[in-house]
């Protein structure tokens, strides 16, 4: 018997689809460790959220272990890829609807509660985590 695929890249290719066809500008949240292509200015606390519209970037390709793309920093053409891993969420910047998922990828344990949440309302709790058991919790925004 065969293991089965990540469904991860089928989400974020799906969520990224939903985005086009709904005229939504598609983001992605994604760690330093596993991003190449990127400016190290433009990261913040070793995250970047990049835009993956069809306006802002060409070459776009989101296979099962990797997104690449070609997109312009400061006017300079860049080569970016990404590993799925560190893709740590996708969403529309006009409704913040999209998905957010665990890092795949090593990162440093003071990393782990500094969770991309600029897609939730500034009331909510920033965290992520139940303090007393340490689990995730999902939250849904409307």
């Amino acid at each position: 018997m065969s293991s089965a695929s990540s469904i991860k890249p089928y989400l974020i290719r799906a969520v990224h689809e939903w985005c086009i066809d709904n005229g939504h500008c598609p983001y992605i949240s994604v760690l330093e460790e596993g991003c190449s292509g990127v400016s190290v200015e433009l990261f913040e606390n070793r995250k970047v959220t990049l835009n993956i519209s069809s306006q802002s970037v060409t070459d776009l390709l989101i296979d099962n272990e990797i997104i690449q793309f070609v997109t312009r920093f400061n006017g300079v053409p860049k080569k970016v890829s990404i590993m799925l891993g560190a893709v740590v969420a996708i969403f529309s910047r006009e409704s913040g609807q999209g998905l957010t998922f665990a890092p795949e990828i090593n990162i440093e344990p003071n990393d782990e509660n500094n969770a991309d949440d600029s897609v939730l309302p500034k009331e909510q709790p920033s965290s992520r985590y139940l303090p007393s058991t340490g689990k995730a919790i999902l939250k849904v925004i409307k």
